[in-house]
């Protein structure tokens, strides 16, 4: 993030919108966690996935993770529709991530935009 002095970005919150592609890319994978070696169908999830994966980078305490989770399934609910196919699905998917996820989730101090362009750097040294 050219221009940006690390002080004028300290405690700057991140918004998902405000994301480029390359930050995206680098913070969401859709469903499914980064690396799994179990598959998960999007369906038609992705974007709810990819903003869950977002909320998860953010991270924060258990309540700011279960705020994630509800507005995961929220989400995930308005994608189905009127579809009790994809609202089972929707389901079962946020009791996968009340249950399996949290060690995806970031716990401590809620990153902000200097965390991200620092995470970033660190990626394109590899």
């Amino acid at each position: 993030m050219e221009g940006f002095s690390k002080m004028a970005t300290q405690g700057l919150r991140i918004r998902f919108r405000d994301l480029t592609y390359h930050q995206r890319m680098v913070i969401c994978n859709g469903c499914g966690s980064k690396g799994g070696i179990i598959p998960v169908p999007e369906f038609l999830f992705h974007a709810s996935c990819n903003h869950h994966d977002f909320q998860y980078f953010i991270g924060g305490n258990r309540l700011q993770r279960k705020k994630a989770d509800l507005q995961f399934y929220r989400e995930m609910i308005r994608d189905a529709g009127h579809s009790r196919y994809y609202k089972f699905w929707a389901k079962v998917y946020y009791r996968a991530v009340r249950w399996f996820s949290a060690p995806y989730f970031h716990w401590g101090t809620q990153r902000d935009l200097n965390d991200l362009i620092r995470i970033i750097n660190e990626r394109e040294k590899l």
